[in-house]
């Protein structure tokens, strides 16, 4: 009886927490959506500058929606892949993988982050079909964008 009852506790004790992490979560989402956002659509310059793509970012600080677009395929066995770049001359050099582009030439990424500003510039490189490195291969960049404020922050 008494082992019934501790694990009769533990399971509402962790069921409890299961609940208000879920309601923690879309309470912070609903408070980042809260801020009104602030959007920038500019052009993925490639090589000689040719433009590549548009790209279309919005933000609040805290909630980032971009969405990417290119009439462009890549070589046969590469896949196109778009990274959100801290600064590469004076940030951290950190690179976001935003993931790879569709066959349609789309790109969509929607997240909730801690400062959504501090990124400074769009990558776009032509990987290897199923790449298993998490790195962007900067040599194999085919175009960009550069964030005005509030990125840079």
């Amino acid at each position: 009886m008494q082992r019934l009852t501790i694990i009769a506790a533990f399971m509402m004790t962790t069921l409890a927490f299961l609940v208000m992490s879920s309601l923690l979560v879309k309470a912070y989402a609903q408070s980042a959506q809260s801020k009104p956002l602030k959007c920038q659509t500019g052009a993925l310059i490639g090589y000689g500058g040719t433009i590549f793509g548009l790209a279309d970012v919005c933000t609040n600080g805290n909630l980032i929606d971009i969405g990417l677009t290119t009439n462009y395929l890549p070589q046969s066995g590469k896949v196109f892949e778009a990274w959100l770049v801290d600064d590469l001359s004076k940030g951290s050099d950190y690179a976001l993988s935003m993931g790879k582009f569709l066959n349609s030439g789309i790109l969509r990424f929607h997240q909730v982050m801690n400062n959504a500003t501090t990124y400074t510039d769009i990558v776009v490189t032509q990987e290897p079909a199923g790449d298993l490195s998490p790195l962007p291969s900067w040599s194999n960049s085919v175009a960009q964008t550069w964030l005005i404020q509030p990125f840079g922050q």
